[in-house]
């Protein structure tokens, strides 16, 4: 009777240890898809740039907040362009509120453009409509600790400090 029971009990090992490496592979396999998905090496931290617009759409949502702005050009072309920022939950941290932006709002945004060249870039400093100045945790130049969501931006700019967009 026992070598029956052991031979079972080795059997349920050798099934659950599989298990626990399947998972375990599924589980890595799944982390650094969600780590790519959430870099923003996309950007050029190095390259920053003063764009100047009408907000055209705000989308405050997870997993991140959209900004679409309608940037008007010397040449009187306007582009739009979509300004990736972090989740709600990392903007109320910094002092973001949903109704900071609304549709129609004229605001000047520091940001990092794609390094690809498509009209996208990640928003550093916003500074309002209403004159209110935000930043994005995830558009600094530097990765953002824990500990620095958690006590907000340092001091803020009083006016854009990138290169004018043109």
């Amino acid at each position: 009777m026992s070598l029956v029971v052991h031979m079972l009990n080795s059997g349920l090992r050798k099934v659950w240890s599989r298990v626990a490496i399947g998972a375990l592979t599924a589980a890595l396999c799944a982390g650094n898809g969600a780590m790519a998905h959430h870099s923003f090496a996309r950007f050029d931290s190095e390259k920053l740039l003063t764009f100047r617009g009408t907000v055209k759409e705000w989308r405050w949502a997870n997993p991140h907040s959209w900004i679409y702005l309608e940037v008007s050009k010397p040449d009187g072309t306007v582009e739009k362009w979509a300004f990736e920022c972090s989740s709600p939950n990392m903007m109320i941290r910094w002092g973001w509120n949903l109704s900071d932006i609304k549709v129609g709002d004229k605001i000047a945004v520091d940001a990092h453009p794609a390094r690809d060249g498509q009209h996208l870039a990640s928003p550093q400093t916003l500074f309002l409509a209403s004159g209110k100045v935000v930043a994005d945790p995830m558009g600094q130049k530097h990765l953002v600790s824990g500990d620095e969501l958690a006590e907000g931006p340092g001091p803020l700019p009083k006016a854009p400090q990138g290169v004018d967009y043109r």
